[in-house]
């Protein structure tokens, strides 16, 4: 029952959710041809994602892309795994926006009104004894930064068409 009531309070924290969201843009903007940032919807389907040990397991290096990623539930015969995510966004639209506040107020990213894009500040905070992140929840800022690189690669409508999600 502990590791239960850990997972509840990681994924129940939006604070979490603004680092994760940061370290997702940082992945876009850096694995974008242009250095571009990811429109604010793209957060939305990230903390689906992000947010869920099944759909978060498969994120790793070893696969190439965001198609990559979308075959590999086909394979597994988790094909309903992947179709969650839809209703997933939904159900975490409130905390990613949470989320998004958290992150826009404490420096993490920038909201451009304009254009509707999230940009990452860069932001080097020491860390000291009892500051550093836990070692878990550096290793999915790390699958958050993949997952930012790999939708940079595509546009909103490809990414739909991977992800089975409609916008």
């Amino acid at each position: 029952m502990g590791k239960l009531v850990e997972e509840v309070k990681l994924w129940n924290t939006p604070i979490i959710g603004a680092y994760l969201l940061w370290r997702f843009t940082q992945g876009y903007c850096k694995g974008h041809p242009h250095g571009d940032a990811p429109i604010g919807l793209l957060h939305f389907l990230a903390i689906a994602i992000l947010t869920n040990k099944d759909l978060l397991k498969p994120i790793n290096k070893k696969r190439d892309d965001l198609q990559s990623y979308a075959r590999s539930f086909e394979k597994s015969k988790d094909t309903d795994v992947l179709l969650s995510i839809q209703q997933r966004v939904k159900e975490k639209s409130e905390y990613t926006l949470a989320a998004i506040d958290i992150a826009i107020s404490m420096g993490l990213l920038m909201w451009d009104m304009e254009s509707g894009k999230l940009y990452p500040r860069d932001i080097r905070i020491p860390t000291g004894r009892g500051k550093a992140l836990k070692s878990a929840i550096k290793r999915e800022g790390e699958k958050a930064e993949l997952l930012g690189s790999w939708f940079s690669k595509h546009d909103l409508l490809t990414i739909e068409a991977y992800l089975k999600v409609v916008f």
